[in-house]
C-alpha cells in the first residue's frame, strides 16, 4: 500500500534547473542570492528562486518554468561558477502541481551573498624592505663571532684528542702506540677575549 504525500513531505526529484547558457550570459557567474528553501512551492509568476551576476556586473533574478516543490538547493550564496551545471532540483508530479497552486509565496529572507571587494592588481610584487630588528639578530657582534670561533676550535680539538687517545692511525698509515688515558682528571678549557 503506498501512502500519500502530505504537503510538508518532499517529492521526488522529476526537473531541475540549470544556470543559463554561456552564449546567454557572460561567465564567470556568482549567486547572489537564494529565495527559496527545500520543500517551498513555487509557481513561475510572482515567485523568484534566486539571483545571479554576471562578470559584467549586472545582476539577473531567475524563477522556474513550471509549478512544483524545491526538492534539493546544489548552490549557495556567494559560490563562483565558470561553466554550465544544474543548481537546482524540482518535483513537478500531480500532487506537487495541485500544492503549488493552493500555498503562497515562501516568506523566506533572502540570502545575500558578500559583496566582492575590490583588488588592487599591480604590475610587480613589492619587495620586503628588511626590517631593523630582524638586521641585528642576522649580523652578530665581532665579540660573539670570537667566542663562537674559540668554542668551535675547542670542540675539534677535544675530539682530536679522543680520537688519537682511541689508537687512530697517521697520515702516513701506521698504527700509532695507544697512550695511557687518565680518567681521574677533570680538564676545563677556558676561553677568554
Amino acid at each position: 500500500m503506498v501512502k500519500k504525500r502530505t504537503k510538508f513531505d518532499i517529492g521526488p526529484s522529476t526537473n531541475g534547473l540549470a544556470l543559463p547558457d554561456e552564449k546567454t550570459l557572460p561567465y564567470p557567474l556568482r549567486v547572489q542570492a537564494i529565495y527559496v528553501q527545500i520543500g517551498d512551492y513555487v509557481r513561475p509568476a510572482g515567485h523568484p528562486i534566486y539571483t545571479l551576476m554576471d562578470s559584467a556586473g549586472a545582476q539577473h533574478t531567475y524563477s522556474f518554468d513550471l509549478p512544483g516543490q524545491v526538492t534539493r538547493i546544489l548552490v549557495r550564496p556567494g559560490q563562483i561558477f565558470t561553466r554550465r551545471q544544474r543548481i537546482f532540483e524540482f518535483c513537478c508530479d500531480g500532487l506537487a502541481l495541485d500544492f503549488a497552486a493552493e500555498v503562497p509565496p515562501s516568506k523566506v529572507k533572502p540570502l545575500m551573498a558578500p559583496p566582492i571587494q575590490p583588488r588592487v592588481m599591480t604590475a610587480q610584487r613589492p619587495r620586503p624592505q628588511p626590517d631593523a630588528a630582524l638586521a641585528k639578530v642576522a649580523a652578530p657582534s665581532p665579540q660573539r663571532r670570537k667566542q663562537a670561533l674559540a668554542a668551535s676550535a675547542a670542540i675539534v680539538l677535544i675530539g682530536a684528542v679522543a680520537l688519537l687517545s682511541l689508537g687512530g692511525t697517521s697520515d702516513t698509515g701506521e698504527k700509532v702506540a695507544e697512550q695511557p688515558v687518565d680518567k681521574t682528571s677533570n680538564a676545563t678549557i677556558v676561553v677568554s677575549d
